[in-house]
């Protein structure tokens, strides 16, 4: 993390954007007197001469927030190494405040960061402050040698124990660079949402590449080590953050709203566990071989890029140097309990290989054994600590890969979903459910597909009773089912390859959920995002479709709308 000096405005302040929040106990805290004030306003000042283009070249990636907290946030940038200089190279100026002007009487707080090339020259700063507001948005940015960078906006949470009567959340994940633009993040930045949170694939390791990608509508750069697949340090990792962060829908959505964010396997390597992949792409060979400096790396870079209030111990080993789970409070209204599904899970059970192992499986003796995890037994307590003590009227679950059991006939898809772990999944449902858990709700990505249905322990019977419902938010950009079916080649973004279907799409949906009654909504055939609308009364879910990302501007159609009524798991059209 960055270091950070503040100083704050201590004129009062009337918080603005709190119309859905009834407080419980007193107002926030007032504003303290500045106890050690920067005093050197020239680090504050913007030369009006400046410009766009030198404003774009200072700070790249734009500016970005993350993990809000009631009277906190995470702001981030990255200042450009080659454009620093002056009499303090290493610092860079940033300010919270109440308007968009920055005018003076407006600022709540401001400081600054150290920029250091340990960290690739990126600020990621841990801001907790009692003068900033609940529920409350506000305004920031950065300076930089007279320089400002856009001006990006986030929303603070709840107090721990405010009523609120309403939240809103835009749900995006499995954004693969190369598969297409991201067009729909262009309507997202459009629409009225508290946060966004996002469930992982933020950047896919193989480049944009013919040896690894049909068609690419766009291309990533080459990798600064000259590797042609797939990154072998952290530079090359990094270097995936960039491009990624550098597109302008993107920058956009970092500068409108706060990210609540976790990752999934591409941040590290496809379907990757610990320190292991199976597939290590160009070498295969190695799947079977730990890899612990590039796991490593790929903690590190995350650390450094991700929005999430987590530190990297670079002294430590890869298993312990980053904690990815956590859990957000929106205040009694919802509770947000985020599982890392990589970092501590057992390897595929029946094999490393496509097919007959990892997807379109019999199974075998080993995927039933009780011991095998995905979560890692501290984690999988500290998790059902969080859901069965919860006092939130909703409970929902960030949840990386596809929790309900997802069957072809007698054939697993795809084990390395929860599939891949029913004991511990069994274990889990059983246990919530034995609890009496009401209104839980798993938010899920991974498989490119827009999707709903009901929780159970045991999905073969399919009388039991369902102890919660899965949402799935369809990909970004990254191949989904049906753009898989249509490949000549295996789509490496895809969800499974296309060997295990060979039936048109319109025919996919009602037979996967002729196969899996507990599956109520499928649909694979397009890209775009959730809004989640909850309520004391209902959770509303609203899919929403793009109608190309081969081209840089689509238009966006209604997919799907779905409600949940509280103390039920039920979905309702």
């Amino acid at each position: 993390m960055a270091f950070a000096r503040s100083v704050q405005d201590t004129r009062p302040m009337r918080p603005t954007g709190r119309s859905h929040i009834r407080m419980r106990t007193a107002p926030d805290p007032p504003i303290p007197p500045a106890n050690s004030p920067f005093q050197d306003a020239a680090f504050f000042a913007v030369d009006s001469a400046r410009t766009a283009a030198e404003q774009s070249a200072t700070f790249p990636q734009s500016v970005a927030s993350g993990d809000p907290q009631p009277h906190g946030i995470v702001l981030w940038c990255r200042v450009d190494p080659t454009r620093q200089g002056g009499e303090n190279p290493s610092l860079v100026a940033w300010q919270i405040s109440r308007d968009a002007t920055f005018a003076p009487g407006t600022i709540v707080t401001a400081g600054t960061a150290s920029l250091e090339a340990a960290r690739d020259h990126t600020v990621k700063l841990p801001i907790e402050h009692a003068a900033l507001a609940s529920y409350t948005g506000y305004f920031y940015r950065f300076v930089y040698n007279g320089i400002a960078s856009r001006t990006g906006h986030f929303k603070t949470l709840p107090a721990a124990d405010a009523e609120v009567s309403r939240i809103t959340l835009g749900l995006v994940v499995c954004q693969d660079f190369g598969a297409g633009y991201y067009t729909a993040l262009a309507h997202l930045a459009g629409e009225q949402v508290d946060y966004v949170l996002h469930l992982g694939d933020y950047i896919y390791e193989t480049i944009s590449s013919s040896e690894f990608q049909n068609n690419p509508a766009r291309r990533v750069p080459p990798f600064p080590s000259g590797s042609t697949t797939i990154p072998v340090d952290v530079g090359d990792y990094r270097h995936l953050y960039q491009v990624y962060r550098g597109d302008p829908h993107q920058q956009a959505m970092h500068e409108r709203f706060a990210y609540i964010q976790l990752w999934d396997d591409h941040e590290f390597a496809n379907d990757c566990h610990q320190d292991f992949h199976p597939d290590a792409n160009a070498a295969p060979s190695t799947a079977a071989t730990p890899q612990p400096a590039l796991r490593q790396a790929a903690n590190q870079a995350w650390s450094e890029y991700g929005l999430a209030a987590v530190t990297f111990d670079p002294a430590k080993g890869w298993e312990e140097s980053i904690q990815v789970y956590r859990k957000l409070a929106f205040g009694r209204l919802a509770d947000l309990v985020i599982t890392d599904e990589r970092l501590y899970r057992d390897g595929p059970p029946c094999g490393a290989n496509e097919y007959g192992e990892r997807y379109f499986t019999l199974g075998c003796e080993a995927l039933h054994d009780p011991a095998r995890t995905m979560l890692g037994t501290v984690q999988r307590a500290w998790f059902l600590e969080q859901v069965t003590g919860s006092g939130a009227t909703w409970k929902l679950w960030a949840n990386e890969v596809m929790l309900m059991q997802l069957k072809a006939t007698a054939l697993y898809v795809n084990l390395d979903q929860w599939d891949g772990y029913p004991k511990e999944r069994q274990h889990l449902l059983q246990t919530i459910g034995d609890a009496g858990v009401q209104n839980l709700v798993a938010l899920t990505g991974d498989l490119h597909t827009f999707l709903a249905g009901y929780l159970k322990s045991n999905f073969d019977n399919p009388f039991g009773h369902a102890v919660g419902v899965e949402l799935m938010v369809g990909s970004l950009t990254s191949a989904n089912f049906e753009e898989e079916i249509r490949s000549e080649v295996h789509l490496p973004g895809a969800p499974v390859p296309a060997k295990g279907f060979h039936i048109p799409h319109d025919l996919l949906s009602p037979l996967i959920r002729t196969l899996n009654p507990h599956i109520k909504f499928w649909d694979s055939s397009t890209h775009g995002y959730a809004l989640l609308a909850i309520t004391p009364d209902e959770l509303r879910c609203e899919f929403k479709a793009v109608s190309t990302i081969r081209e840089p501007i689509a238009e966006l159609r209604p997919l799907k709308t779905l409600r949940i009524p509280s103390g039920k798991a039920e979905l309702l059209d």
